[in-house]
């Protein structure tokens, strides 16, 4: 299939990951950007790791495809679920199972940018 403004289609695997790390995540993400337009990525979280309050510049779709992912204030989300958060909504700390976790994160409408709080 042809890419193109219409249609596109893209594997995890095919795209290079890039390691986020700062002051308010303790260990590390795995990011692949899969697209940029609707912004895409499928995030890995590396066993517990943790990552401090914030919030989103877009509404944004969380689907859990690997593990266990904890959010202080909400639950534990599994593999399946799908989590919505709205635009600016401030939420957290959260942090990846004993395993680890593979979430899939769709801003819904605009650019994909976190602010720490």
């Amino acid at each position: 299939m042809e890419n193109n403004d219409k249609v596109w289609a893209v594997h995890p695997d095919t795209v290079e990951p890039i390691t986020a790390e700062n002051e308010h995540i303790k260990g590390h993400v795995i990011v692949r950007v899969l697209s940029r337009n609707p912004t895409v990525l499928e995030n890995t979280f590396p066993p517990n790791t943790w990552l401090g309050k914030h919030e989103h510049g877009s509404d944004t779709l969380y689907i859990v495809k690997e593990g266990e992912f904890h959010i202080e204030g909400e639950r534990v989300y599994y593999p399946g679920d799908v989590r919505f958060v709205a635009k600016g909504h401030a939420y957290g700390p959260e942090w990846a199972g004993p395993n680890g976790a593979k979430l899939l994160i769709v801003a819904v409408n605009g650019q994909f940018g976190t602010e720490w709080l």
